[in-house]
């Protein structure tokens, strides 16, 4: 959805933005190429491979882009001091990520059992072969909402009895032992989702970003989210509605005594979706959800 997100977030020719998560470039170069030569981006971006990367692909709008290395969730303090007139974050992960088997992202690929985006995240590794198995379960039901949590981590339990679980196709065939054929898919899609959030603490870094991206943006600065999960658009959709109604009084309260007045405008009522054509030339943009808020004068 660049061509939306771009559309939504370049409203100065001048202005700075940020790309939170910047990946390899895409959303910048759109940034730069929408907006006039005056324009900046800073990318932030905890892989200092895909940081390599976006550099040579941006090579040609040389000190128009600025690289930190660091994680998104952080942005006040790579930031701090600044005002911008737009901050992008896109939650997913970059093809190159998913098809690294050296990062274990990915069921598809035989790998480490590794899953961390940087040198920060936990490890997925010592979490089946110590976790508690209601840990297990707890952290594949709820990062993952898989109906059949509990019995998933009794076969990882089971088998570690035996074997240490090091990669990824090891935790495949766990799964496959663990359900019957029918929606496995769809199930071991979600046990390594539930894995990689919760060794990135993806939730939290979101819930972290929100507020302090909102905090940095100029009036009429543009705040968009790219998700891919409900687990994350529903933590963008609070965060924006609550924002956008300010008072946090309990609804039976005669007038306000909290004080909070709104901080954001909602510019979309409802999350914005791909393209036919996009999802047939990127299947795997199928499940983004785009939404978008403007800072209000407070």
């Amino acid at each position: 959805m660049v061509e939306e997100v771009t559309g939504y977030l370049i409203t100065d020719p001048e202005g700075i933005y940020v790309d939170a998560t910047l990946g390899l470039g895409g959303h910048t170069e759109s940034f730069l190429k929408a907006a006039g030569p005056k324009a900046r981006v800073i990318g932030i971006d905890l892989d200092e491979n895909a940081i390599r990367m976006a550099r040579e692909r941006l090579a040609e709008y040389g000190e128009r882009v600025t690289y930190v290395c660091g994680n998104f969730r952080d942005i006040d303090t790579h930031l701090g001091g600044g005002k911008y007139n737009g901050i992008l974050v896109d939650l997913g992960m970059s093809s190159f990520q998913i098809s690294d088997r050296e990062r274990g992202f990915s069921y598809m690929e035989d790998g480490p059992l590794g899953m961390s985006m940087g040198t920060e995240g936990r490890s997925v590794r010592s979490l089946l072969a110590d976790g508690e198995e209601k840990e297990i379960a707890d952290i594949i039901w709820r990062f993952g909402e898989e109906k059949k949590s509990r019995r998933i981590a009794k076969w990882i339990v089971k088998t570690r009895e035996n074997e240490e679980i090091v990669s990824t196709s090891q935790l495949r065939l766990i799964v496959e032992k663990a359900l019957p054929s029918r929606g496995l898919i769809g199930s071991l899609s979600r046990v390594f989702q539930a894995f990689r959030i919760w060794a990135n603490d993806e939730l939290e870094n979101l819930r972290a970003f929100l507020p302090q991206a909102a905090a940095l943006l100029i009036p009429g600065g543009r705040l968009a989210v790219l998700s891919y999960h409900s687990l994350e658009d529903r933590i963008v959709k609070n965060y924006f509605r609550q924002e956008e109604k300010g008072c946090i009084c309990p609804p039976d309260f005669p007038q306000c005594n909290c004080g909070r007045v709104p901080t954001l405008k909602l510019l979309m009522r409802r999350a914005g979706k791909p393209s036919l054509e996009e999802i047939e030339s990127n299947p795997r943009s199928r499940s983004a959800r785009l939404r978008v808020a403007e800072r209000l004068a407070v």
